[in-house]
């Protein structure tokens, strides 16, 4: 049997008390970048705090990562690290982050990951941007006296958003909304489900005879010709689905074209490789 922590993703998994700030005192966001790093450092998340801040910063210079709403959600790939850590900063006077919205941001989402967990990244950032969207809950992280009561506001809140593997599947075959989206997007979120599978059996220590038949279950429904493309770039080169950033393969680190870079943005009805590597692209 499946743990509650893998059946669902609870942002606290990746985040604790220590790596809270209630009172991140920076001037600008390359210092509230810093200070996150040196944190996660200090607290024994992550090694190697030069490279890791290194491409943390070139990745906010392609584009900020300030998605309006007064968030903020910087994060890098990084090798050698084991597991997704993230650090959480808030800045009650708010600071310049070159958000979407031109509008201060208040709370920083620090987030490293290893390239082995691309799809484990993805389900956290898109599990942290429905709780934070939610006003009632930045409202109550902003007033949240301590790192234990923002901690906790993190733990419940990101519960009731979480989903377990087997009602995304059954979402994908059975709500009327994904059922009416071309074939494209429902292969990938077959596609990112279960390479989000494949990171929780390759970590995991119980419930791998369960898992294996989830990812059973949903390459059942995968069209055959975009399952063998997945296999291979699963076995020679994984992850075999990656997101586009500014214009940038995830996967490759290379520039697309972008005249091709518009095209995925515009083309839901296909899926599409990357021209470098083959692998499976989309736009976040």
């Amino acid at each position: 049997m499946l743990t509650k922590e893998q059946n669902s993703m609870v942002l606290t998994k990746y985040i604790t008390k220590t790596c809270i700030v209630p009172q991140l005192l920076v001037a600008n966001k390359s210092d509230a970048i810093k200070e996150l790093t040196h944190l996660l450092f200090d607290k024994k998340k992550m090694k190697n705090v030069g490279p890791a801040l290194d491409q943390v910063v070139a990745r906010e210079v392609t584009e900020s990562t300030g998605i309006g709403s007064g968030i903020a959600i910087p994060h890098a790939r990084v090798t050698g690290t084991k597991t997704l850590a993230c650090a959480v900063g808030r800045i009650p006077g708010g600071i310049d982050f070159m958000a979407v919205d031109h509008k201060p941001v208040h709370l920083v989402f620090l987030i490293f990951y290893p390239p082995t967990q691309q799809t484990t990244y993805l389900n956290f950032v898109a599990t942290a941007v429905k709780v934070l969207r939610e006003p009632q809950n930045m409202t109550a992280i902003m007033k949240a006296k301590t790192a234990e009561a923002m901690y906790k506001i993190l733990e419940e809140t990101s519960q009731k958003f979480a989903e377990s593997p087997e009602k995304v599947a059954q979402k994908v075959q059975t709500d009327p909304a994904i059922s009416k989206m071309p074939d494209a997007h429902a292969d990938l979120v077959l596609l990112a489900r279960m390479q989000l599978y494949q990171e929780m059996l390759d970590n995991a220590r119980t419930g791998k005879g369960e898992l294996r038949q989830r990812i059973e279950k949903i390459r059942s429904l995968v069209d055959p010709r975009i399952l063998r493309h997945y296999d291979r770039l699963m076995k020679s080169q994984p992850p075999a689905l990656v997101p586009v950033e500014g214009d940038t393969c995830q996967g490759c680190f290379m520039r697309l074209p972008s005249k091709f870079a518009q095209q995925v943005r515009q083309d839901v009805a296909h899926i599409h490789t990357c021209n470098n590597c083959s692998r499976f692209i989309y736009v976040v």
